[in-house]
């Protein structure tokens, strides 16, 4: 906000003499001393940018009481949803442990799986709305960690199988980003491959790959793949918003990003971690 405002100063102040220099021109050609032109360009100057500087705080102002009001919102709000998701995730384990048939397991079992979609939504939310207001913060933790957990949260909805395996890493970077950027790699993964078929994740060195062997894409589909809302198989459920988030993350964190794909053989997806990996280093 301050660079805001100090910047609108700057150009009013240019603007300001920019006028007086032109008028000095036409004066100096009617033979004006320049010292007495001085004397009153001065005064004046100084004037226009404590009168710049007032208008521009009230307008200023009421910008950052819009924003106070809207944060205070958002805040709210994400805390009247967390509350129920609370209630229903504790309702649910008391359920299961007196639960006594196997067709109310799985009624149970559909309640959970829908409630972790929410849970993740609601996380996504939060993260992207909280982004608005302020930078996330930083953090350095395993990446090995990180892929366990997100992989086996993705095997608890029965989908394809995942195989993980990785070299030990440690980070420094926006954490619930990267978990982020990781869920909407492996549902992407997931969603376009069949069920039989694993999905690897690897991490070798700086480098993570997520492959797949599922229906792949064309160069056609590839060069529009980080475009919003572009799906290249309408027919498969989703918004078309994943990989826009991952290359908005990626290019944010300074991790290279790199997509391969055939038709009919699969998805190869490669980020370069190196430049998180040595702010983990040089932190540490």
């Amino acid at each position: 906000m301050k660079k805001e405002l100090l910047s609108s100063l700057f150009v009013f102040g240019v603007i300001v003499a920019a006028l007086f220099w032109l008028h000095k021109i036409f004066l100096d050609a009617e033979g004006v001393a320049a010292e007495g032109y001085w004397i009153a360009f001065v005064p004046v100057f100084v004037g226009a940018l404590v009168v710049g500087y007032i208008f521009l705080e009230q307008i200023l102002e009421i910008q950052r009481r819009h924003e106070r009001r809207l944060e205070h919102l958002v805040r709210e709000t994400l805390h009247e949803i967390n509350l129920p998701l609370s209630t229903i995730e504790a309702n649910v384990q008391m359920l299961r442990s007196s639960c006594d048939t196997d067709k109310a397991a799985r009624r149970l079992g559909r309640i959970g799986d829908a409630l972790k979609r929410l849970q993740r939504l609601y996380r996504v939310l939060a993260y992207e709305l909280k982004k608005e207001f302020a930078p996330p913060e930083r953090e350095e933790f395993d990446l090995c960690g990180v892929l366990g957990e997100r992989a086996e949260w993705f095997a608890s909805l029965g989908r394809s199988p995942i195989e993980v395996a990785c070299d030990p890493l440690q980070v420094r970077t926006d954490r619930i980003g990267f978990e982020q950027t990781i869920d909407n790699l492996l549902e992407n993964a997931l969603k376009y491959s069949p069920a039989d078929e694993p999905v690897t994740v690897r991490l070798r060195g700086t480098r993570l790959v997520i492959a797949d062997r599922g229906k792949g894409m064309d160069e056609g589909e590839l060069l529009r793949v980080f475009e919003r809302y572009y799906q290249a198989d309408g027919a498969v459920e989703g918004e078309g918003i994943g990989l826009s988030i991952v290359k908005r993350y990626c290019d944010t964190e300074g991790i290279g990003l790199q997509i391969r794909s055939r038709k009919g053989e699969g998805t190869v997806v490669t980020l370069d971690l190196s430049r998180i990996a040595k702010r983990a280093t040089i932190s540490s």
